[in-house]
């Protein structure tokens, strides 16, 4: 049996590790996951990579009824919602090797990196036919750029959690046969912990309890692009409870405080989060009706952290938007 072979070192390597060229035929920009890796031979044909993703990855068999089944409860019966940054891989493998042999490999991997394999099927075991298994990638709702086939009998699946204490890492690996060769869709999930900050959203009743408890708020639902003040749609339902606790306390003035990490220099950060707060401060006056004369901005810039900024969880704990009762 081939083993698996890593084009990144192993994640507990104390030296700083190098970026290797992507082998002949990979898809441009794409790298292995040092936690998986890849079947020797095997060709990186799809990558993409997202800092932040809420997806569900199959745990149970499919059957019938779910997929027929219309709306969210279609995949609450075969599939765990799992959120951080989400990775998605398809490999096409070398000449003449199966889907099992593959997805066996990629099993002993995982379990040498700490992995408990908590669900795993071949073929017909993994659900209903004729359309078992086409459920596996609609459950994750990301488009269907990874270019697998449809249809498959020969598909093999595994579904794997690490548990690490700073955050879980989920892996699913669907391999099928194709022709001669093997078509393997890989999907890691590392998720944030609690305590790293997730992104959370939080109603008006919440702000308000915060606010007399404290006299401050810290918000991760109003989200801006990377290195810009411009709000992202997805920010809405928290602007709109701000302005619902703004109305609440009427006599109520406040300073809308922008925080950044402490990624660029010192004054840039103060200048991005002093926008920050202005942006959300249009926002409310123009789309809200609150009134200007209670809102006023002020830019912290990295200067008020609440977690490192040595690592991705804590930067993102300290980009946040406050409210500060004045």
């Amino acid at each position: 049996m081939l083993l698996l072979a890593l084009i990144l070192p192993a994640p507990m390597a104390s030296a700083q590790p190098q970026r290797q060229p992507a082998p002949a035929g990979d898809v441009a920009g794409g790298r292995d996951h040092p936690l998986v890796g890849r079947y020797q031979g095997a060709t990186l044909r799809f990558y993409r990579q997202r800092d932040y993703e809420e997806l569900r990855l199959v745990n149970r068999p499919s059957l019938s009824r779910d997929v027929r089944e219309q709306g969210a409860q279609r995949h609450e019966r075969n599939s765990i919602a799992v959120a951080g940054r989400a990775t998605r891989l398809r490999y096409e493998g070398p000449e003449g090797r199966s889907a099992l042999e593959v997805l066996r490999n990629h099993q002993e991997r995982l379990r040498a990196n700490g992995f408990e394999i908590a669900f795993e099927c071949r073929g017909a075991d993994c659900g209903t036919p004729p359309d078992h298994w086409s459920a596996v990638v609609n459950a994750v709702p990301q488009p269907p750029a990874h270019g697998m086939t449809p249809g498959w009998a020969t598909q093999s699946y595994s579904f794997a959690r690490l548990a690490r204490p700073e955050g879980d890492v989920f892996v699913s690996i669907l391999a099928v046969d194709y022709q001669s060769r093997s078509n393997i869709l890989v999907d890691v999930v590392e998720a944030r912990p609690m305590e790293a900050g997730r992104i959370v959203f939080i109603d008006a009743s919440a702000m308000q309890q915060s606010v007399e408890r404290t006299g401050r708020v810290a918000l991760y639902g109003v989200l801006f692009a990377t290195d810009s003040a411009d709000i992202q749609p997805a920010s809405r339902p928290t602007l709109e409870e701000i302005a619902r606790f703004l109305r609440a306390n009427a006599t109520m003035n406040v300073v809308i405080t922008g925080h950044t990490d402490s990624q660029g220099s010192f004054e840039h950060n103060l200048g991005l989060s002093m926008r920050r707060a202005q942006s959300v401060i249009a926002s409310l006056t123009r789309e809200f009706q609150i009134a200007p004369a209670r809102l006023t901005p002020f830019g912290a810039g990295m200067a008020s952290p609440v977690a490192s900024n040595d690592n991705d969880a804590g930067r993102q704990q300290n980009r946040r938007v406050e409210i500060v009762k004045r």
